[in-house]
């Protein structure tokens, strides 16, 4: 996309009142092919994301971590710098959902309205998320009865 396309773009993403937001994603291989690989492919994912306009990148070098983690003697990290506008609220919570970013950053805008039933979707999407992880096994919410307080009177 030529660079006046790319700003016209952006500006009616802004009018819009689109959400501007700043992802960093990090992946994690035994191989650097295969990580260099895979953040290519989730960027591309990304652009294609419903409800989302990504319209800056940048992939760093991937780089050899010793023992990034238990039974993993090395491995290649590489980390993706993404700018991109999403719709809506449930769309900023699909994105941290499927593409899990170590950080978010909300550029803009400052205020926005955000109607009930969006409230309702993206409580409902959160909802799925937690009984999603339940259903495999890690994690979830558990409820417990709640132990009686004595009552203490005088207080």
């Amino acid at each position: 996309m030529d660079n006046d396309k790319l700003k016209d773009e952006i500006n009616k993403r802004k009018k819009e009142e689109w959400i501007e937001a700043w992802l960093s994603i990090e992946a994690l291989a035994v191989s650097k092919e295969t990580v260099e690989s895979s953040v290519k492919s989730l960027i591309e994912n990304l652009s294609r994301f419903p409800g989302v306009f990504v319209y800056e990148h940048k992939v760093h070098e991937a780089v050899l971590v010793k023992n990034p983690m238990k039974g993993v003697e090395e491995a290649y990290s590489q980390i993706a710098d993404v700018k991109l506008f999403a719709k809506d609220l449930i769309t900023m919570l699909n994105i941290s959902a499927v593409y899990g970013p170590s950080a978010v950053e909300i550029i803009g805008p400052k205020k926005k309205t955000v109607e009930m039933g969006e409230i309702q979707n993206t409580c409902n999407a959160l909802a799925a998320l937690v009984h999603h992880f339940a259903a495999a096994g890690v994690g979830g919410i558990v409820i417990a009865p709640q132990k009686k307080e004595p009552h203490n009177e005088g207080y």
